[in-house]
């Protein structure tokens, strides 16, 4: 068998060919002579089987408390949330909620007064528009800068007054 068809793992082995000596390895720490290749060469390759990446999503087991919240009637968003945190952090987070008593309607339901996420992203942005303006960039740099990164389209004037308000 010739050396370009040889695996590594095949039945001669990659070190067979080489006649070891028994001549001691000289040398000290990085300056060692390299030291011969094992007889066996590397076997791994012939047991390589599928990778399998979603394993340990898969063998995860699924809240049960997460049914009970469920059946008790809780709505579809709550128990979104339940699964994606956690269902030991959503309680948390309810049992916060819950000891607010001015978030308690006159039914006995929670109103969760909370501002929508499209707010939380454009105080950020104006953050942006504010360190921008405190590097020195003028207005129109900054608006296009905006459009490439956040692919927003903001007049000039509204930039000018972010400016202003910062």
């Amino acid at each position: 068998m010739d050396k370009k068809n040889e695996k590594r793992s095949s039945g001669r082995g990659i070190g067979k060919d080489q006649v070891r000596q028994a001549v001691p390895i000289g040398g000290v720490g990085g300056r060692q002579a390299p030291s011969p290749p094992p007889d066996g060469g590397g076997g791994y390759q012939d047991i390589c089987t599928i990778l399998n990446f979603g394993l340990a999503a898969a063998q995860k087991k699924r809240d049960p408390r997460l049914d009970e919240l469920r059946e008790m009637g809780l709505q579809r968003v709550w128990l979104v949330i339940a699964e994606d945190i956690g269902v030991d952090s959503f309680l948390k987070v309810w049992r916060i909620l819950d000891s607010d008593q001015s978030s308690i309607g006159d039914d006995g339901r929670l109103l969760v007064p909370i501002r929508s996420y499209s707010t939380f992203l454009r105080y950020q942005r104006n953050r942006y528009i504010e360190a921008l303006d405190n590097r020195g960039m003028k207005p129109t740099e900054i608006r296009e800068k905006l459009n490439k990164q956040l692919c927003e389209t903001i007049s000039l004037r509204h930039i000018s007054r972010i400016i202003r308000r910062g």
